[in-house]
């Protein structure tokens, strides 16, 4: 009897030690990069040395045999310190630990992975640019972007024959960019804005046969436009704005056939526009302002008929505004503003249905606002301040378009304020001063409580400030000097609760001063006589 409970027993307890699961290796190995970082909101609590895998853990990511191929910890307020133990997991594919607030350095062994195709560290570290990194050749993505990683772009980058992605902006990086670049065949993605790259673009970077997007925006890049990029012929994103870039853009620009975005915005770049632009059918942003292009526009801009956004401004641009502008049905954006353009503003611009924004101010531009403007249904930015225009507004202006902004002022316009220029109470900035506006201020503006900005001074315009204004709740400045209203200030002036700068002088007001101005306790700036 005693024999056969002890098999009993023994039974009982083989079965308990096969019930009992130890965690396998890849737990252990998550574990022990666990164990010098901190975890203050507890994302990895579920990380547990009682399980039999990690499969279900916070961030982890298996295949169907039950294997780690991918962490994935991002944004989880994670501090602490890197370990390279995590380089142990056999097929990690994919490590993604950014936006947390690991520090550096990274170590220096963190580069033993067998099969990593994508790391991102982006938004953690302190550190000189990570060389060990470009031995891990399996690579397809990196991203060390927005850390605080100094130092020159290695040599051994070259090693990444793998990598179609590199992305590195917003560091401190400096130096220039090495011609090892060139041996990256497969790379498509370049970002390395906001860093301290020096130098010319390295002639090598020709040969990376599959790059479709180079973003070098906010360096320190110098010497003439990069024409060997024309051999890039899947090159669709040109983004080098804010360089040092000198001379004139050439005429190859026109064999970047598969161009769709060009920013060159924030150089030097020097005299005209060349016309072979106009043979990027695929081009959908031109940023070109900001240099010192002089010369007239082109007329063959017009055939970039893929074009959405075209800023042209803040360079020396003189001649007429082309006609055929009109033509790009699919333009959204127009900013040709501080030039020395002259001329009608081309009533064909009227044709441009899609227009959002339309910028012409600070030039020299003469006749009237072409009366098509006022039939533009999506039209919300409308800036032609500052020129020598001699019309009428156009009556309907906003009454078939949701206007925000509207700055009109600075020119020799004459009639009246449209009526319907707030009608979809859109409208938080109008500027129509210094003209020779006449009559009342419509009922419709009068009650257009979007309004943050309403300056009308200098002109002719007649009424009284009228109780119907204190419906402007959101007015921060109110500009109605140098005209002819009249009448008393009415008391109700204290109920501008956001009022900064109010000014009223130069007009017929009589009476008093209302004490309740007093309540006006934003109020920067205040002329009244």
């Amino acid at each position: 009897m005693g024999g056969q409970m002890n098999l009993h027993l023994t039974i009982l307890f083989s079965c308990a030690i096969i019930l009992v699961q130890s965690l396998n290796d890849e737990g252990n190995i998550l574990l022990e990069f666990k164990k010098p970082l901190t975890d203050p909101y507890l994302n990895l609590q579920n990380w547990n040395s009682s399980d039999s895998s990690p499969c279900n853990w916070t961030g982890i990511g298996c295949n169907l045999d039950y294997k780690v191929v991918s962490l994935h910890l991002t944004g989880l307020n994670l501090s602490g310190s890197l370990s390279s133990s995590i380089c142990k997991l056999p097929f990690l594919m994919k490590l993604n630990l950014s936006q947390n607030f690991i520090s550096g350095p990274i170590p220096y062994d963190f580069n033993c992975f067998q099969n990593l195709e994508v790391l991102d560290l982006c938004t953690n570290f302190h550190c000189e640019f990570p060389t060990q990194l470009c031995n891990i050749t399996s690579l397809r993505e990196l991203y060390l972007c927005e850390n605080y990683i100094n130092g020159e772009i290695p040599d051994e980058i070259g090693n990444l024959i793998s990598l179609e992605e590199l992305v590195i902006y917003s560091n401190n990086l400096t130096g220039e960019i090495p011609s090892s670049i060139g041996k990256l065949k497969r790379l498509r993605i370049v970002r390395a804005g906001r860093n301290y790259l020096s130098g010319p673009l390295p002639v090598e970077i020709n040969e990376c046969e599959s790059l479709a997007v180079l973003g070098l925006a906010e360096n320190r890049l110098e010497g003439p436009f990069p024409s060997q990029l024309q051999k890039l012929k899947s090159l669709t994103t040109l983004i080098l704005w804010n360089n040092l870039f000198d001379g004139e853009i050439p005429p190859e620009i026109g064999n970047f056939t598969s161009l769709e975005v060009l920013a060159l915005n924030g150089n030097q770049f020097t005299g005209a526009i060349p016309k072979e632009i106009g043979r990027l059918a695929q081009l959908n942003k031109l940023y070109l302002y900001t240099n010192q292009l002089n010369g007239t526009i082109p007329i063959e801009l017009a055939n970039c008929s893929s074009a959405v956004e075209i800023d042209l401004s803040e360079n020396r641009l003189t001649g007429f505004i082309p006609r055929n502008l009109g033509r790009i049905s699919n333009l959204q954006l127009l900013y040709l503003f501080e030039n020395h353009l002259q001329g009608h503003i081309p009533e064909e611009l009227g044709q441009l249905k899609q227009l959002r924004k339309l910028d012409l101010s600070i030039n020299n531009l003469t006749g009237s606002i072409p009366l098509e403007f006022q039939n533009l249904p999506f039209l919300k930015d409308f800036q032609l301040f500052n020129n020598h225009l001699n019309s009428i507004i156009p009556p309907f202006l906003g009454a078939n378009s949701n206007l925000s902004i509207v700055d009109i002022s600075k020119n020799n316009l004459v009639g009246s304020i449209p009526a319907y220029i707030c009608k979809f109470q859109k409208l938080t900035f109008l500027s129509l001063g210094s003209n020779k506006l006449s009559g009342n201020i419509p009922h419709g503006l009068k009650t257009c409580i979007s309004l943050e900005q309403l300056m009308l001074g200098d002109n002719l315009l007649t009424g009284s400030l009228s109780i119907e204004y204190m419906k402007l709740q959101n007015l921060s400045a109110l500009e109605l000097h140098q005209n002819r209203f009249s009448g008393l200030i009415p008391a109700e002036v204290g109920n501008f609760r956001n009022i900064e700068r109010l000014l009223l002088s130069h007009n017929h007001f009589t009476g008093h001063i209302p004490p309740e101005m007093g309540k006006l306790v934003k109020l920067c700036f205040q002329r009244l006589f």
